[in-house]
């Protein structure tokens, strides 16, 4: 029972700590789910609560909280869990799991960050300042061995700011067993203004009143940043937000284990931050996951849900408590597809993983934008074709109104007209699997001055003819002079979606980013802010207006068109094959293969992740190759091998019998 208990538990504890991230626009309690909290029958220890205050370098104070089991502790201490909360709330948000954890055998703690609940100072956004905040809490707790802490055997764990102040910490020296990060990307506050669009979540969340989160002073100047149609302002917004919250480049920098996910409908930031950050963390061992996370708008699976149990479990036990890790002999990339049938208001999701970052098992699948409606895999002879998307702003229509309105009611809509063009693929032949981030290049003028903004939505249109949103491409071009014909190639909203045979592919071009499909979540909000400036946003339909997705190269047999290689023409591939006998006694060959010429390292480990040899570590030409690995010296047990080539890594198993 207390297996299944810690599963469900990190589960939903990383769901409510990132959905309270946004305050839903029609104020439900976004807590309220979490009665499901399972109960159980068998025997728990008591806990005493103990609040305290930590003194921060710069006279801060952070208000915290632990719970203590009742006993003696094992030998090193109580295994111990410190969990983050969500932006805009408090140390009483996890008071509840906080407790019912330490009646499981744990030391438990969290607090308020600074400028929310009771702890003073103001709030930096997310930043480098509450990083550091992260770090001498965690030092400042290390201390309190007497009460049964364990130093050397802590678990740090939250979702949107409870991940990444966390996750950021350690690439500036947190020293903990292990972290999971939800809804994390390092490049977050980016993505808040990606390709010049301002999310409304952004807005959100600068907009909380003193009561949820006292900001300092740029931060605080923010959301008037974001209301202005100057241009100015949108330059202020644009270098104040990534400085010091940003942390891409110091990811190589993180040396904690960490598992580290996201959600491909997050409406706050961008999964493909999560994709890049996995590239880069090589100094720790991770576990990767995007799919479907609940918070920030993604949508609900029971299926994944069952599944992150034992995908927690397997961490938890692996680092708490020296269990053997089945974890990291399993694929390190999970994933999973959204797809039909429709779950209620969600897409439902197949379940899928990759040894290898799933940027190696796609190729890009080209839609070009065509006449007549058309998505098509040829593109328009004419260079000169073209279609519009007016945007209709009159009376004086300022953002502050229509946030006002939420965009909708009868005032808006006599000022602002949401216009659309649609372009639909055939029907397909056969499934297509969209995984990763998809991409637009686009040929285009508009009439409009400073500001230029198109909003592409990507649609499955299921047979039967209902369209269903699957996600979205923004890009507002925001030193946009009038009448000048331009070219940009621009990233979307990574997802992975599997489009069915017997459906169509739709791209609806639009002024106004706003679907009955995001209405659970965003209300009548937009995903992204309008421009407020009349003009006709023309797009040439040619070989440079297209929608490029990324699509498992397996899909493509029986569709319209053919994948070509990617400048591929190695006739090798990555792979590490599983070791020959295995069992063994005493040596084994391990084969495996590269694709071009690198540096190739291949390491034995024990069950406790001890280094024991180097088999490989020389550069090594494209081919297949069989190495042997002599266990005489060593004792029976389980060991493990791990192969690094370039961005290649891959791990096995295997067993030792004398």
């Amino acid at each position: 029972m207390k297996i299944l208990f810690i599963a469900v538990f990190a589960l939903l504890y990383i769901a409510q700590s990132a959905v309270s991230q946004n305050k839903f626009p029609n104020g439900r309690d976004s807590y309220e789910y979490l009665r499901l909290l399972p109960r159980y029958s068998e025997a728990v220890v008591a806990a005493r609560r103990v609040d305290f205050t930590v003194t921060l370098r710069d006279g801060t104070i952070l208000d915290g909280l632990k719970f203590i089991p009742s006993g003696t502790p094992p030998a090193g201490g109580w295994p111990t869990v410190i969990f983050v909360h969500g932006y805009g709330d408090n140390k009483e948000t996890l008071a509840g799991f906080a407790q019912a954890q330490a009646e499981y055998g744990y030391y438990t703690a969290t607090f308020s960050m600074r400028g929310q609940g009771n702890s003073t100072g103001l709030s930096n956004l997310i930043s480098n300042i509450e990083a550091q905040d992260m770090i001498e809490f965690v030092e400042f707790m290390k201390r309190d061995t007497a009460n049964g802490i364990n130093p050397g055997n802590i678990l740090v764990m939250g979702g949107s700011q409870g991940g990444l102040v966390p996750y950021m910490a350690c690439t500036m020296g947190m020293n903990v067993k292990t972290i999971i990060s939800a809804l994390a990307p390092p490049n977050f506050a980016s993505s808040w203004i990606e390709n010049g669009s301002i999310k409304m979540t952004l807005l959100w969340t600068v907009e909380y009143t003193p009561d949820t989160a006292r900001y300092t002073p740029v931060v605080d100047r923010m959301s008037n940043w974001i209301y202005s149609s100057a241009k100015q302002y949108w330059d202020s917004l644009a270098y104040w937000l990534p400085k010091g919250r940003d942390f891409m480049n110091a990811v190589p920098n993180n040396k904690v284990p960490l598992i580290l996910e996201g959600s491909w409908q997050d409406k706050f930031f961008n999964a493909s931050g999560i994709m890049k950050a996995a590239s880069l963390n090589t100094n720790s061992l991770f576990r990767f996951y995007v799919g479907a996370v609940q918070g920030h708008g993604g949508d609900h699976s029971p299926t994944e849900d069952t599944w992150h149990m034992q995908f927690f479990n397997d961490w938890f036990f692996h680092w708490l408590f020296n269990q053997p890790p089945p974890g990291i002999t399993l694929p390190r990339y999970d994933f999973a597809y959204s797809t039909s049938p429709e779950n209620g208001i969600y897409w439902t999701f197949k379940h899928d993983s990759s040894q290898v970052p799933l940027t190696q098992l796609t190729a890009p699948y080209k839609l070009y934008f065509n006449t007549n409606s058309r998505l098509t895999t040829t593109a328009n002879a004419s260079s000169d074709t073209r279609v519009f998307v007016r945007n209709q702003v009159s009376g004086g229509l300022t953002m502050q109104e229509a946030v006002n309105e939420e965009f909708t009611g009868t005032t808006f809509n006599s000022k602002f007209k949401k216009n659309t063009l649609t372009f639909t693929t055939s029907t397909l032949t056969s499934d297509v699997k969209w995984a990763g981030t998809p991409k637009i290049n686009l040929d285009y003028l508009s009439t409009a001055s400073t500001f230029a903004q198109y909003n592409f939505q990507i649609y499955e249109v299921l047979p039967g003819g209902k369209q269903k949103l699957v996600n979205r491409i923004n890009y507002t071009d925001r030193n946009y002079i009038a009448n000048n014909r331009k070219s940009r190639y621009f990233e979307g909203q990574a997802h992975a979606h599997i489009f069915k045979a017997g459906s169509k592919i739709r791209v609806i071009l639009t002024n106004l980013d706003t679907s009955p499909d995001d209405q659970w979540f965003l209300g009548t909000n937009p995903f992204v802010l309008p421009v407020l400036k009349n003009g006709y946003n023309y797009m040439y339909l040619n070989n440079k207006s297209y929608i490029e997705l990324p699509v498992i190269k397996a899909t493509f047999a029986d569709n319209e068109t053919e994948l070509k290689n990617n400048g591929n023409s190695s006739p090798f591939a990555f792979s590490l094959s599983q070791n020959y006998p295995n069992p063994f006694n005493p040596v084994t060959m391990i084969n495996f293969e590269i694709p071009v010429r690198n540096l190739v390292t291949i390491k034995i480990y024990d069950i406790l992740g001890k280094e024991i040899s180097t088999l490989v570590n020389e550069v090594k030409d494209a081919g297949v190759y069989n190495i042997m690995f002599d266990g005489s010296n060593l004792s029976s047990g389980i060991y493990f091998y791990r192969i690094t080539t370039g961005n290649h890594k891959d791990i096995k198993r295997m067993m030792l019998v004398k």
